[in-house]
């Protein structure tokens, strides 16, 4: 996330996405990263995030807007982020939330980090990568896609989070089959 406010509160994320077919090789027993579970509430531009490191020591919970503004362009995102305590959380916690569970594990090549996310659940399938970028500049950084992905999904709004959560088992399917 750049550290570019918008408003008072809320800063500009710049990320690029991308999907893989299968995570790369050095991640496949690693016990680096993060079980991520978001609630996306319904009829809401919130998602309710609890972050839970895979070695198990280590929780975060937070509640976030994310969204793209009119005018942004595909690689960018206004966000905002509440840090809560578990309690918070609970309270919180909506039983009609739209859930997508995934692994994420931290991984670089040729100078950028990556974020990989290995969805679970009902989200099964999907692997992707982002890099977020600290500035517009930086995009040129990143134009091509790694080496390890299948090509870049930033512009195809069917992987954003929420969107995601919106769709059932068989939307979800026969979207991502699309672009495997």
């Amino acid at each position: 996330m750049t550290t570019q406010r918008i408003g008072k509160y809320a800063c500009l994320e710049l990320e690029r996405k991308y999907l893989l077919s299968t995570i790369p090789d050095s991640l496949r027993h690693t016990s680096d990263g993060w079980l991520i579970t978001d609630r996306y509430l319904p009829d809401t531009r919130l998602r309710l995030r609890h972050m839970r490191s895979i070695a198990g020591n280590e929780s975060i919970f937070k509640l976030t807007q994310k969204y793209r503004a009119r005018g942004q362009a595909a690689i960018e995102s206004t966000i905002t982020n509440l840090y809560l305590t578990e309690g918070e959380h609970s309270i919180l916690a909506n039983p009609d939330a739209r859930i997508v569970e995934k692994v994420r594990h931290p991984y670089s090549e040729a100078g950028c980090s990556f974020s990989i996310d290995v969805f679970q659940g009902r989200h099964r399938g999907l692997i992707l990568a982002e890099v977020e970028l600290e500035s517009a500049s930086a995009i040129d950084e990143v134009s091509d896609k790694p080496s390890f992905a299948l090509r870049d999904v930033t512009e195809e709004p069917f992987f954003l989070g929420g969107r995601l959560a919106m769709l059932s088992e068989a939307e979800f399917s026969r979207g991502l089959s699309r672009f495997l």
